[in-house]
């Protein structure tokens, strides 16, 4: 039997990551489509410490203009934007 590191989609990543990070460990009612900037559930200054984590896990650069607002609406929209990276 092996045991190892579970791999999580980049969803499930960002689901757990912000449900510890911002919501105290709560995340009901989170979900992949909840706009996060819209309900404060992240703030426009906590989207840097996001990408601190995102570039941590997946070990990509999310380039400088990459980082605003309209990338960073909803968790579907950032796995979209780690993905786009993870391609290249």
């Amino acid at each position: 039997m092996r045991f190892g590191r579970v791999v999580m989609t980049a969803r499930d990543f960002l689901l757990e990551h912000i449900t510890q990070a911002w919501l105290d460990g709560n995340g009901e009612g989170l979900c992949a489509d909840t706009p996060l900037l819209e309900l404060n559930i992240i703030s426009s200054a906590e989207v840097f410490d996001l990408v601190h984590s995102i570039q941590a896990e997946y070990g990509i650069a999310i380039p400088l203009p990459e980082i605003k607002p309209d990338n960073f609406q909803s968790v579907d929209m950032i796995a979209d934007l780690i993905e786009r990276y993870r391609k290249q």
